[in-house]
């Protein structure tokens, strides 16, 4: 209860706080959402825990317009942005436990009129476990899902909203959550949960604050190429192993449309030493090792492009399994920090990565690495 305690304490201080503040211009933009969630947890292997009939969560997030101060902004039709707290109670809390996530905020428009319209949101974050896999001091065998505290946090979400004023905003939608550690420790099936949602937004000062003209460079449709390599580390077929390194190659092409979107297509190969290791020391398929451990993808994908920041997600079919994996899908969703963007030039971009790697929706790795574009 303590959890709960604490997060209905900052509810209540956030507008508060916001109200007290209102006679100041420089609030103009900011604004304080709380969503009430009703969800399902998704069964996606045989082996899951007894699933809880239903799930809620409360959301909260702290938002601010963008005023066009930034190209992107204006590109992006002044999207807002912030950060989000949702606290989860999936239902059967001996099991599941309940999470904590913090995630940054991006929400985009896709249809704006003057009263109505229809966003999404989205976030990669950080999800705090309060039950987990564990054998000692507390049992807690049955919860094969999460074998950490720390943990990935994904939330996606759209919304129909109507605006009763510049400073009161009511709205409902669909919601998608996941939380995972990418195989860093064992056992890790992950959670994800569907739901809908309804909430509240409420701007003290306004919703529109006062917009900074800015000259929006207008980029042309284009082909272009980038390389990325990247590692990350996995537990494999026991809990409380070794960690063993991920490599990961990707060769792809991209076509940006309306210079703020990439669509992509390429080829993923994954080498799992974990796999190597376990068919040498099991002496299975003697002097194939090598092959019978790396995984290529072909993949399409999306970026979306908000300034430095590219927002990735990719959905592949593989063309060859390792040894013991059949997957018949395989996703990636992540961030792209950009080090270098131009237009002229043999190489035209340079990027950190951060990706959480799926095969059919079950977290497999984490991926770390950087990206050259061309």
């Amino acid at each position: 209860m303590r959890y709960e305690k604490y997060l209905f304490l900052l509810v209540a201080l956030v507008p508060a706080v916001c109200v007290y503040a209102q006679p100041s211009g420089k609030l103009a933009g900011y604004g304080v959402e709380v969503n009430a969630v009703l969800g399902k947890v998704i069964k996606h292997n045989y082996i899951f825990p007894p699933l809880p009939k239903s799930s809620y969560a409360i959301d909260v997030c702290i938002l601010k317009r963008t005023n066009g101060k930034k190209a992107w902004q204006t590109q992006r039709n002044f999207p807002l942005v912030g950060l989000g707290v949702t606290y989860t109670s999936y239902g059967i809390d001996s099991i599941y436990g309940k999470c904590i996530g913090v995630y940054p905020v991006w929400e985009i428009p896709i249809v704006r009129g003057e009263q109505l319209e229809w966003t999404c949101r989205f976030g990669y974050g950080i999800g705090y476990i309060t039950k987990r896999y564990q054998r000692y001091p507390t049992d807690n065998t049955i919860n094969n899902l999460i074998g950490s505290r720390l943990n990935n946090f994904t939330m996606f979400t759209t919304q129909l909203r109507y605006k009763l004023s510049h400073k009161v905003h009511v709205h409902a939608g669909f919601n998608f959550s996941h939380v995972s550690n990418g195989s860093f420790r064992l056992p890790n099936l992950g959670i994800n949960m569907y739901g809908g949602h309804v909430g509240v937004r409420y701007f003290p000062v306004t919703d529109d604050p006062q917009k900074t003209s800015t000259q929006v460079q207008s980029l042309p449709n284009k082909f272009g190429g980038q390389i990325r390599v990247g590692m990350g580390f996995v537990e494999y077929n026991n809990s409380d192993g070794p960690l063993y390194p991920v490599y990961a190659t990707t060769a792809l092409g991209y076509w940006r449309y309306r210079g703020k979107n990439k669509v992509l297509f390429g080829i993923d190969y994954n080498y799992y030493t974990s796999v190597y290791s376990l068919l040498r020391n099991n002496e299975i398929d003697a002097g194939k090792e090598r092959a019978q451990s790396w995984e290529g993808v072909i993949f399409v994908g999306h970026e979306f492009l908000i300034g430095k920041v590219g927002v990735i997600a990719q959905l592949g079919i593989p063309f060859k399994h390792t040894k013991f994996n059949e997957d018949k899908t395989v996703q990636k969703l992540g961030y792209s920090y950009y080090l270098l963007q131009q237009e002229q030039g043999v190489i035209r971009n340079i990027a950190l990565n951060c990706f959480i790697k799926s095969n059919n929706l079950e977290a497999s790795n984490l991926e770390f690495g950087f990206g050259v574009g061309f």
